[in-house]
C-alpha cells in the first residue's frame, strides 16, 4: 500500500531486492491520496482530505458522486509511485483495500483500465463460493470464534456483499480489460479467529469443486489449479498508531485476530496440513463422486509471480 507510513522505508525495499515485485494493494478509502486532495475531490472529504472510508466510498459510489476520472487519476499516481519505489519495476499483480477494486459499475471498470495502463495483468477477484455463514445446514457454523456477536455478524454481512459484488461485476469488467486471475479464492470465511483448519480445509474444498468439475469436462488429464487465499497476518496496532494510510486503526487491526492468523500459518498443524495430500474423498459431499472417489490434490504454497497469464473465469 504507498500511501502507508513505511512505504518508503528501507527495510521494505531491503526486503523485496532479491524476491519477486510484491503487488499493489490500492487504496482509496482509507487515509489520505497520493494526488493532491483537490485533483480527485469526489474520492475525499473536502474538510480533511482524507479518503471518504469504507463504507463512506460505497456510500458515495451508490449515489453517483463519485468521478471515474477522479479514480483513474489516483489509481494511476499509486501505480506510479509504485513503480517509483521499485525502480520501474510494475507491481507483480494488484487488488483492493477493503475490496473497493471489485464494486460494481466504475470502481472496477476504472481499476481495470488503471491496471491495464500500469502494466499489471495479474488481480484479486474475492469471490468466494458457499460462505458458511450462508449455510444454515452447515456444521461450522456451530463453531465458535472469539470475536464480538455483533462485530462479528457486520463483518460477515460486508463481507458477503463483498463476494456477491466480485462474483457478479468484476470478473466481467476484468476480462474485458485482459486482466487475470486465479482460478478460484477464499479468505472471506477464514479470516481473524475464523482462520482454523477445519475450516480452511473444508472451503478450500468448496472452491475447487466448480474448478475440477471444469477441468474434467475439458479433459481427463491432471491439471494445474490455482487458488489464492487472502490472509493477513501480522500484529496487532496499539491505540493510538496510524493505521492504514494514517488514519485510527479499525477494531481488526487493533485486535489479536491477525497475530491468531500469523500463529496459525506458522503452525506444525498447517504445514502438515500442506505437506500431505488433499484428500477430496474426505469432502464427498462437495465433490462429484467420480473425482472424490479417484483423486487427491497436492497442495503447494506459491505466488501471484509463478501464476500463468491465462484468466480461468468461473
Amino acid at each position: 500500500m504507498v500511501t502507508g507510513s513505511a512505504c518508503r522505508s528501507a527495510e521494505l525495499r531491503s526486503f523485496f531486492a532479491s524476491r519477486p515485485t510484491p503487488g499493489l494493494h490500492l487504496n482509496l478509502t482509507e487515509g489520505r491520496p497520493v494526488c493532491p486532495p483537490g485533483q480527485v475531490p469526489s474520492l475525499v472529504n473536502p474538510d480533511t482530505g482524507r479518503f471518504l472510508g469504507k463504507l463512506g466510498f460505497r456510500a458515495a459510489l451508490s449515489a453517483g458522486q463519485v468521478s471515474r476520472s477522479d479514480i483513474l487519476a489516483e489509481a494511476g499516481a499509486q501505480f506510479a509511485r509504485f513503480a517509483e519505489l521499485f525502480d520501474g519495476r510494475p507491481a507483480g499483480h494488484a487488488d483492493g483495500h477493503q475490496h473497493a477494486h471489485s464494486l460494481p459499475g466504475l470502481a472496477a471498470s476504472a481499476f481495470a483500465e488503471a491496471a491495464a495502463a500500469a502494466g499489471v495483468h495479474r488481480v484479486r477477484v474475492p469471490a468466494e463460493c458457499r460462505l458458511p455463514w450462508l449455510d444454515v445446514g452447515d456444521e461450522d457454523n456451530n463453531k465458535t470464534v472469539e470475536t464480538d456477536g455483533e462485530a462479528q455478524s457486520q463483518r460477515r454481512r460486508f463481507l458477503t456483499d463483498v463476494s456477491n459484488d466480485a462474483a457478479i461485476a468484476a470478473k466481467q469488467e476484468f476480462a474485458s480489460a485482459g486482466l487475470t486471475w486465479p482460478g478460484a479464492f477464499m479468505g472471506l470465511s477464514s479470516m481473524g479467529a475464523e482462520m482454523r483448519l477445519d475450516r480452511v480445509a473444508r472451503q478450500l474444498a468448496r472452491q475447487l469443486s466448480p474448478a475440477l468439475i471444469k477441468l474434467r469436462s475439458m479433459s481427463d488429464e491432471p491439471a494445474e489449479l490455482w487458488c489464492e487465499w487472502m490472509v493477513h497476518p501480522g500484529e496487532p496496532c496499539l491505540p493510538g498508531e496510524p493505521g492504514c494510510g494514517g488514519d485510527p486503526v479499525d477494531e481488526f487491526a487493533c485486535s489479536s485476530e491477525r497475530r491468531h492468523e500469523a500463529d496459525f500459518l506458522a503452525s506444525e498443524e498447517f504445514a502438515h496440513f500442506l505437506m500431505r495430500p488433499f484428500d477430496c474423498e474426505a469432502f464427498a459431499a462437495e465433490l462429484p463422486s467420480d473425482i472424490a472417489a479417484s483423486e487427491a490434490v497436492r497442495l503447494r504454497l506459491s505466488s501471484f509471480h509463478d501464476m500463468p497469464l491465462v484468466t480461468q473465469p468461473l
